[in-house]
């Protein structure tokens, strides 16, 4: 009996914690509203909504035993309920100690809770409300006394829903796309029996025209033709098959509409509000410009769409970098803002709206200083994605197409946060996975636009089957422009590659069993057969890819392709045709950088790019500072670990010492040591014409925004956090820096 009621226990408080996060995430959203300068009207709504949460979780703690979260729950809500009363005023001290208690019911759930803390934050809360003022009898703060909630304020209950475990309707969902095999085969038995139909009737007038052929010339016309039992039994055939043909046909619509009708049901159970992601960011927008100095006013519009889960859940990751990136690198700080006579306050806004086609655009926006590319094509040649004579060649467009590419940034100084250039590839990498797009347009002084494409739902997908190195692939219907044929002697060089024309413009080829990596096939085409060319698309840039047979559009049932091969070059998922054949989908815009990088390949000089200092075959030599000899063993047993050498040093005096004696390729140095700290070393390197290039991480305690702008204005490369140490981070700063 007592491991049924710890079981029965255990549901109840997991019930909980799913309904506590929804109400946690409607109050921080509320708050953080509250923030604003509001419309008296328009904030007393809020308020009214705040305390319905508010007394809404106090009564579902109480009724699994969480004491702590019902006593922060009770303060806050005899706040708030004074506040909709017109006895309090609500000052930005309350609605910051109303946070704080959010906050601590946030650490409570997640195993953090202190109950002296609890206590304390209470006090600060009832102190907060004391120092507004009251404005109105029976005010008295003291032991904040539970309220009796007005009627107009109590919710009723659901009606018609259920609450059911996410994890269920995935099962679900999963079960039921199953069922698009079979549907998918049967329409694959329908084209097949179709094409019996025809070939049947091929053989009969084959065999008619055979048999007249035969027919001696003064022959009479009556007898030409088939035997009567012949053309008889074929007719018969004939007529078997097409009634065949009709009872499949019947029969695939019918399997078609019922699939098609479940699959609909279930993705509207999935539809979630746009609003249950993005209700997530006015935090987070809040607390990066509080770290950053900047003012910003978030804006979401359309948060009330509904779309599939899986693409919001997909989405989120990719969303975070956008919005961040926008605040780091986008919105500049109020006194910039004001020198080019812009608002003091930056502008952030994501739109999210429904298009033709079942697919949906996401757009985030800021009104910031837009895309230096000067600045990106110099990231670009510094990690050497291009060379110097590149990046002078390339069009806006194709610069800016740079900020994609996987490990280029042009933050200043790296830090935990910022700086290591994967954001960006991310967010296309993610989209991209999805089946979507993802265009930037940027303008200087006024700001960047990204815009996302993605398919409504990621179940099915439908693409034109395409066969090179006797395998099939699948490319998006969406990217393909065009299938032709081109002959042999159409192809010609352009620039070095081969090309031909089309629409009076050269468009450049490739080979996709070349792209691939796949061997040609034996039996090719014939020198003077016309060869299937089919015309890719990747946002402005068009390639011709020669393949070695088209068979047509098809939709396929999408599979996720899993660990290991989490991203695989060119490939952005597996697909299951109807006749149980696998398909890979192909990534258009992989294939086109395959295209350029083939073609960087064959115009690189002899001998190619220069080499990375641990290419040429010299142990990288590193310098670790630090005054604690307990930090310095560490670092330098983790570097030595990973292959380098190193030596060490106790300040910043030491450091220089060994600096002007031996030559190193990296410094790592603590911030805050006596003598000359951390600061004043790298300010010294910097100033060395000898030393001037050499990177310098900082790993330090100091975690404020004075402490990375000092880094940044010393010229340190990056700046990690000791209290958030991970080797793994350091490992790789230092791999991309060295």
């Amino acid at each position: 009996m007592s491991n049924r009621n710890h079981d029965i226990k255990a549901r109840l408080l997991a019930t909980f914690r799913v309904e506590a996060e929804e109400h946690l995430q409607a109050l921080t959203t509320n708050l953080l509203t509250l923030d604003r300068d509001l419309p008296p009207a328009e904030a007393e709504t809020v308020v009214e909504a705040t305390f319905r949460e508010m007394h809404t979780l106090k009564g579902a703690a109480r009724s699994v035993g969480q004491m702590d979260v019902e006593a922060l729950c009770q303060a806050c809500e005899s706040v708030l309920s004074r506040v909709t009363r017109g006895q309090l005023v609500l000052t930005r001290p309350i609605l910051n100690r109303l946070q704080e208690a959010v906050d601590a019911v946030a650490g409570i759930l997640a195993g953090h809770g202190d109950s002296s803390a609890i206590g304390e934050l209470i006090g600060r809360l009832e102190r907060a409300a004391a120092e507004a003022g009251d404005r109105g009898e029976g005010s008295e703060v003291a032991g904040l006394e539970p309220t009796p909630i007005p009627q107009s304020l109590i919710p009723g209950p659901p009606v018609d829903t259920i609450r059911i475990a996410t994890a269920k309707l995935d099962a679900v969902l999963l079960q039921a796309e199953d069922l698009l095999v079979p549907k998918l085969a049967a329409e694959e038995r329908v084209r097949e029996a179709r094409g019996f139909v025809e070939a049947l009737g091929r053989c009969r007038v084959a065999l008619n025209q055979a048999r007249r052929a035969q027919r001696p010339s003064g022959a009479n016309g009556s007898d030409a033709g088939l035997p009567a039992e012949l053309e008889s039994g074929l007719r018969t055939v004939e007529t078997q098959a097409e009634d065949l043909l009709h009872h499949l046909a019947l029969d695939q619509r019918s399997i078609g509409r019922v699939v098609d009708s479940l699959q609909d049901e279930l993705r509207r159970m999935r539809l979630t509000p746009a609003s249950a992601i993005l209700d997530l960011f006015p935090r987070m927008v809040r607390d990066l410009t509080r770290e950053h100095g900047k003012e910003v006013e978030w804006l979401v519009h359309g948060g009330d769409l509904e779309i599939d889960r899986r693409i919001l859940e997909a989405m989120k990751e990719p969303l975070i970098h956008l919005v961040r990136n926008a605040i780091d690198h986008g919105i500049e700080p109020p006194e910039a803002r004001a020198q080019a006579g812009k608002a003091s306050r930056g502008r952030v806004a994501v739109n999210v709206a429904s298009l033709e086609g079942g697919r949906i655009e996401i757009r985030v926006e800021d009104d910031g200083g837009g895309i230096d590319l000067t600045r990106v094509k110099a990231a670009g040649v510094r990690v050497r994605l291009l060379t110097a004579e590149e990046a002078d060649s390339l069009t806006g467009d194709q610069s800016l197409d740079l900020i994609f590419r996987s490990g280029l940034s042009t933050s200043p100084i790296i830090t935990d946060l910022s700086g290591h250039g994967l954001g960006l590839a991310i967010v296309k990498e993610r989209a991209e996975r999805l089946g979507g797009e993802i265009r930037v347009k940027t303008r200087t002084g006024v700001g960047t636009s990204v815009r996302m494409v993605l398919p409504a739902t990621i179940a099915t997908f439908r693409g034109l089957v395409v066969q090179a190195s006797g395998q099939s692939f699948l490319l998006p219907t969406e990217a393909v422009e065009r299938a032709i044929r081109v002959a042999r002697d159409a192809i010609e060089s352009v620039e070095g590659r081969e090309a031909i024309r089309w629409d009076g413009h050269p468009l450049f080829i490739a080979r996709l069993s070349r792209l691939l990596g796949l061997s040609e096939v034996a039996n090719g085409p014939e020198p003077r057969s016309k060869q299937p060319c089919v015309i890719v698309r990747s946002g402005e840039e068009q390639v011709g890819l020669l393949v070695e047979e088209v068979l047509g559009d098809r939709e396929v049932l999408v599979k996720e392709i899993g660990p290991p091969l989490v991203r695989l070059k060119n490939v952005a998922a597996a697909g299951l045709l109807g006749t149980g054949q696998i398909v890979l989908i192909l990534r258009p815009a992989d294939l086109l950088r395959s295209v350029r990088e083939i073609s960087r390949r064959a115009e690189a000089p002899p001998g190619g790019y220069p080499a990375a200092p641990e290419e040429k075959g010299r142990q990288p030599l590193l310098l670790v500072v630090d005054d604690s000899i307990t930090t310095r063993t560490m670092e330098k047993n983790l570097l030595e670990a990973a292959g380098y050498q190193v030596r060490v040093a106790v300040d910043g005096i030491e450091a220089w010492t060994l600096l002007k004696s031996e030559k190193f390729d990296l410094v790592v140095s603590d911030v805050d040591m006596p003598r000359m700290d951390g600061f004043d070393l790298t300010a010294r390197i910097r100033a060395d014409r000898a030393l001037a290039e050499l990177p310098v991480v900082l790993v330090t305690a100091l975690e404020s925004r004075e402490h990375k702008e000092r880094g940044i204005e010393v010229g340190a490369n990056a700046h990690i956090i000791k209290s958030s140490f991970d080797q793994s981070n350091l490992l790789e700063i230092i791999r991309r820096l060295v």
